[in-house]
């Protein structure tokens, strides 16, 4: 490990003394490639930041300090990644610059590819937002916080750079309707910025350096199916096949119906390799179906799945061979349908979270729960994966460890669920379950920024394309959509 300290935007440790900071930091990965560096202000004690970052990942991590960085920010990015809980150790690109770990790999790939003329601060964001995507696993510790802003001209520079241009446009929005400010300037000198879109070699960032040998798991598996008995048989059959087999898969059957009876009768007399847990329930719900099945689990690891797809004989040895590899805690995989290709080749922190196509462990599941006032709604995945990082865990998408998802036309919820807003004379917009979501996870000017978005995109959807009408009706719309948001945990007790 190097360490770099600086002073005043200049090196004052012994490699490359008195260079300005991000000049320096490329000489010194030059000259030690090998290495992981950590850049420290000056008199900034570095012990605890080395104990919180978990440089088993070496090369593609990326760790800093908290800090919450420019909120102006939250206008334009839609994405779980800047409503931080400073607390933990949470999965952010935001960075700071009091304590940062980043490897001379990494550095040296970027080199030429990101702006370093705006400072250590501007650098060390647009790398951690550049690489973050393609596979960089990117941290916030709870150690050394600090508010480090960049100068507005640099704000309008940045997103510019990183997000697309018409987001300048949107920010410029945000900025007058909610802050009356009028970066006119900032505004007009981002438009001769391009965005970046740098050439990386992320595979050989995330080269194991593990074992050959391998721990293998317990894990229990929950399926919440409905009307889908020979499904839910294949995907038995598919779990059985599976060299590791669960130790119980817990199957939670539901049927609407007063009068209905299980119909999964002859499946649950078949010899199995593994224990099968069996309710049947006249209360349907996946939120409620999935809280269930957590209670009945016992093994260390459970994975979520549906009742709709198949897998390869080899897909939960290749899931323990990632764990092992990447000492995640929790896995997405890839779901994808007939004829689709998954063009993602390395694993990367994944924006939500698979509900019937995920590997977690006991230390997460045990803490988590799907919200009910999302059941029949949308968004219970997403808040899932909002519950897990503020936790202080990750989610690791492995994009070549896939599930083929049948999309099955028989049985599941193929009755539109009716809900009590149903008949208001204003309908809700967005639909208060969304609303809920982004009002219990995302930060108010995320919600400020997605609430123009949506004024803009629902033009002409309130039947009348005059602005002031569309104005007033959206206005009512959304009103409304925050007014059911309020009742649905109350309304799915």
């Amino acid at each position: 490990m190097i360490f770099v300290e600086y002073d005043n935007a200049k090196i004052t440790s012994s490699l490359c003394c008195g260079e300005e900071v991000v000049t320096g930091l490329y000489s010194i990965a030059n000259m030690h490639p090998e290495d992981g560096i950590i850049i420290h202000r000056k008199g900034c004690d570095t012990a605890e930041f080395e104990e919180v970052i978990n440089t088993y990942y070496s090369e593609a991590l990326l760790v800093s300090n908290s800090n919450t960085f420019n909120e102006d920010l939250q206008y334009v990015e839609d994405r779980p990644f800047l409503s931080i809980n400073t607390t933990v150790y949470y999965p952010t690109w935001a960075k700071g610059t009091r304590l940062v770990y980043i490897h001379s790999s990494l550095i040296n790939q970027v080199q030429g590819q990101v702006t370093q003329d705006c400072g250590l601060l501007y650098w060390i964001n647009s790398v951690s937002k550049l690489t973050r995507g393609p596979g960089v696993l990117s941290y916030q510790a709870p150690v050394a916080p600090i508010l480090e802003k960049l100068h507005i001209t640099d704000v309008y520079r940045f997103v510019a750079e990183h997000y697309k241009k018409r987001w300048t446009f949107l920010l410029l929005i945000n900025h007058i309707f909610y802050e009356k400010r009028f970066p006119l300037y900032a505004f007009a000198k981002a438009q001769f910025y391009k965005q970046r879109h740098p050439q990386l070699d992320i595979a050989s960032l995330q080269k194991s350096h593990s074992s050959s040998e391998y721990e293998l798991i317990a894990y229990d598996v929950v399926i919440p199916t409905i009307g889908r008995p020979s499904y839910l048989h294949d995907v038995l059959k598919d779990l059985n096949s599976q060299k590791l087999t669960p130790v119980n898969v817990i199957i939670i059957e539901q049927d609407g119906d007063e009068s209905a009876q299980s119909q999964l009768s002859e499946i649950l007399e078949n010899d199995w390799n593994f224990n099968i847990i069996h309710e049947f329930t006249q209360i349907t719900g996946a939120c409620r179906s999935r809280n269930r099945g957590v209670l009945l689990s016992t093994a260390p690891w459970l994975l979520f799945f549906d009742d709709d797809v198949s897998i390869e004989s080899d897909f939960i040895a290749r899931a323990v061979q990632f764990i092992n590899t990447t000492k995640a805690k929790c896995i997405t995989f890839a779901c994808l349908q007939k004829g689709e290709k998954e063009l993602q080749l390395t694993y990367k922190q994944w924006e939500s979270f698979g509900s019937g196509c995920s590997l977690v462990h006991r230390d997460i599941f045990s803490k988590c729960s799907f919200d009910m006032a999302l059941e029949h709604g949308y968004g219970e995945d997403m808040d899932y994966g909002m519950q897990i990082r503020n936790l202080g865990e990750d989610i690791i998408y492995a994009p070549q460890i896939q599930i083929l998802h049948l999309k099955a036309p028989v049985g599941g919820f193929r009755k539109p669920h009716v809900f009590p807003w149903h008949n208001e004379n204003v309908q809700p917009k967005p639909s208060p379950q969304i609303m809920y979501f982004r009002k219990k996870n995302f930060t108010k000017k995320q919600l400020q920024g997605y609430k123009i978005i949506q004024f803009f995109k629902s033009f002409g959807f309130f039947r009348t394309k005059n602005p002031f009408k569309h104005f007033m009706r959206f206005r009512k719309a959304w009103e409304q959509s925050e007014l059911w948001a309020s009742k649905l945990l109350e309304l799915n007790k």
